[in-house]
Parts: structure tokens; C-alpha cells; sequence
């Protein structure tokens, strides 16, 4: 024997909202798992520039004592380094004024 229509349309009532439960459901997990995938870009970006400055003062405490012979001539010679690149970066400077006025 056939089911009754009303009790078929219930069934699929019950069935709709059930999916449609579901799809709300991913929809906000979605929604978090892209905030938290933005989060981990911007800390992921955060420990690149780290990094990258890690690296630097790498580079320059390996000059600095390259340059110095001894622990005294440390301070120095880093002070050095640093009047060195603050000279390159005002002919960095310089450079890039003249060409725009060119």
C-alpha cells in the first residue's frame, strides 16, 4: 500500500531541513577557516619580515667581526658598518631624486 501524500511531504520536509541545517552548518565553518586561513597569511608574512631582519643583523654581525679583530674594536667597526649604510642609502636616495627629475 501507498503512503499517504501528507506523510511523504512531511518526509521530505524533514529531509530539506535537515540539508538545509547541514548547509548552514558549512557555510559558517567555511566562513571561520577563511578567517583563520587570513590569520595564518598575516602571521606567516609577520615571521617572513622576522626573518629576513634575522637575517640582516646576521650579515652584519658577520662583517662587523670581520672587521674587528678584537672584542674592543667591535664597537667600532659595527659603528662603522653602520655609517657605511647610512652613506649608501642617502646615494640610494640621491639616485633615485635625480632620475625622477629626469
Amino acid at each position: 500500500m501507498a503512503r499517504p501524500l501528507h506523510r511523504v511531504i512531511a518526509d521530505l520536509r524533514e529531509k530539506i531541513e535537515a540539508l538545509a541545517s547541514q548547509r548552514d552548518a558549512a557555510i559558517a565553518e567555511r566562513s571561520a577557516m577563511a578567517r583563520e586561513a587570513e590569520e595564518l597569511r598575516d602571521q606567516l608574512d609577520e615571521c617572513r619580515e622576522q626573518l629576513r631582519e634575522a637575517r640582516m643583523e646576521i650579515d652584519f654581525l658577520t662583517v662587523s667581526h670581520r672587521l674587528a679583530d678584537s672584542p674592543a674594536n667591535l664597537i667600532s667597526a659595527r659603528r662603522r658598518v653602520q655609517r657605511l649604510i647610512a652613506k649608501i642609502d642617502r646615494c640610494v636616495s640621491l639616485l633615485k631624486e635625480d632620475a625622477d627629475i629626469s
